[in-house]
């Protein structure tokens, strides 16, 4: 396939094409791009067999107000992260057996091409290292994701040490298609004008406010397919997924990115919700 860049500066590449963009991370960071949909990072083979391991090893999900998630969310952590770390030790050495390849490589090696040479990390607190990713189930007639920031979600003590060694305030955000639903389920940007939400806000009650504006604002959605990747800058653009309809859950795995405070490298971890 050939390149395609739209207006809103997205872009979408083919995943074999995606050294074409040897700093593209880096340009959603300073918003000369928006967001970057990566196809087929994995097969729709790759993703079956995915499918498949997590229906036959029945492995503990956390529920959550859209279906399940695979992997604990970052605002559950709380202050003492102890815990959390070792379950996250855990979960990493889950995600080999789930996809029968090693997912932190993988996902080093596709983020690399983008880095602007630099360095893809876990962030390590105390020498244990966070989880690249949590898996999500989206349920049917369960209202999909609501709106959100990533943003809005930093004053949560649990981002205390991340914040410590990244710029988590506007950082990006990833996933990556495991099941596409049958209908429904799709990314949804609002574009909200600066007089309802800047670019840095945090604060989640005026976060909660700007929220009162979505339907008069200007949307896009995304469709990615199975296998594919997104990319984009998820920490203040306001976002959700989309209400799910027919029998098929959705099933993504993401995280974030975000530079490291000395610009050298980037970390990835696991999402706010």
């Amino acid at each position: 396939m050939t390149t395609q860049v739209t207006k809103n500066k997205w872009i979408t590449v083919a995943a074999d094409s995606i050294n074409q963009y040897p700093d593209g991370i880096n340009q959603i960071y300073q918003e000369e791009l928006e967001g970057i949909v990566i196809k087929q990072v994995f097969s729709l083979e790759e993703m079956l067999n995915v499918q498949q391991q997590l229906e036959m090893q029945k492995l503990a999900t956390h529920e959550v107000r859209y279906g399940q998630t695979l992997g604990q969310v970052i605002i559950e952590i709380g202050k003492d992260r102890s815990e959390y770390l070792q379950n996250a030790q855990r979960f990493r050495e889950g995600l080999t057996t789930i996809f029968k390849i090693d997912f932190e490589t993988k996902l080093e090696n596709i983020f690399s091409q983008m880095s602007g040479g630099r360095n893809i990390e876990l962030p390590k607190e105390n020498g244990q290292a966070y989880s690249p990713a949590t898996i999500r189930f989206a349920q049917p007639k369960k209202g999909g994701l609501p709106a959100h920031t990533g943003n809005e979600f930093l004053h949560d003590s649990a981002y205390d040490y991340l914040k410590s060694i990244g710029k988590v305030v506007n950082g990006l955000s990833y996933f990556i298609v495991i099941s596409k639903p049958e209908e429904g389920g799709e990314l949804v940007l609002f574009y909200l004008p600066p007089e309802h939400m800047s670019k840095q806000e945090t604060d989640p009650e005026k976060i909660r406010l700007a929220k009162q504006h979505l339907d008069s604002c200007p949307q896009r959605k995304i469709v990615p397919e199975t296998g594919d990747m997104i990319i984009f800058k998820g920490g203040n653009i306001m976002h959700k997924v989309a209400e799910i309809s027919g029998n098929k859950t959705r099933i993504t795995i993401g995280g974030f990115l975000a530079l490291s405070q000395d610009d050298q490298k980037f970390i990835i971890g696991v999402k706010s919700r």
